[in-house]
């Protein structure tokens, strides 16, 4: 089966100031967020790839970005919602740039490693636990691999939460893999293949109508 893995599309325009948005910060789309969905949709059509089951997180960037995808596809469903793909809950970064992290709470150190490693950062207070996240992760795909073999499910959520799926399907071998620590540009998706209790991320971080 594939596991679809797919990040919201935009909810900052040209010219916006681009900081943290996490579990707290539920922004809408933009126009173009929107369009980034449909996108997908035809690329998933021309692939034919196209889900049996969709699910998304919460928040209303993840759950307009599949309800846009279902109905261009003309699926004639409603996305599975899972509180387990909710975006991370950033705590002191929410709200906050990049530039911000480093020179107001002194954080630049943590940002990198959290950027270039996927390390997460115990001083920024964040909510919850990386573990939570890694067992909630493990769950779903379990659940989906052993339900749904040899189909297409899509999975919609954040870049924070994505990147756990592609690591706990690389295992091991994750940090050693040249596209860790699995990064997911808004609107952009990757395909994780599963055969049993295995798993294969095949590609990742694709623009839809592009080559993978």
């Amino acid at each position: 089966m594939d596991i679809v893995c797919a990040r919201h599309g935009n909810t900052f325009a040209p010219g916006d100031r681009i900081v943290f948005v996490g579990a707290h910060q539920d922004v809408p789309l933009t126009a173009e967020g929107e369009a980034q969905a449909r996108r997908l949709a035809a690329a998933l059509r021309n692939a034919a790839n196209v889900p049996a089951v969709v699910l998304c997180g919460p928040l209303q960037r993840t759950r307009r970005y599949a309800d846009l995808v279902v109905e261009a596809l003309g699926l004639g469903m409603n996305p599975i919602v899972d509180t387990r793909l909710t975006e991370i809950d950033y705590g002191d970064w929410a709200g906050l740039t990049n530039e911000e992290i480093s020179s107001r709470l002194g954080q630049g150190e943590e940002l990198r490693l959290w950027n270039e490693q996927g390390r997460w950062p115990h001083r920024a207070h964040w909510g919850g636990s990386e573990d939570e996240i890694k067992t909630g992760v493990a769950a779903i795909m379990k659940l989906l691999s052993g339900e749904l073999a040899g189909r297409t499910v899509l999975v919609v959520s954040s870049n924070g939460i994505l990147r756990y799926f592609a690591m706990t399907a690389a295992g091991a071998a994750a940090k050693s893999d040249p596209r860790f620590p699995f990064k997911m540009r808004t609107g952009n998706y990757g395909i994780i293949r599963a055969g049993g209790d295995k798993y294969d991320v095949v590609s990742w971080d694709n623009t839809p109508g592009a080559p993978p």
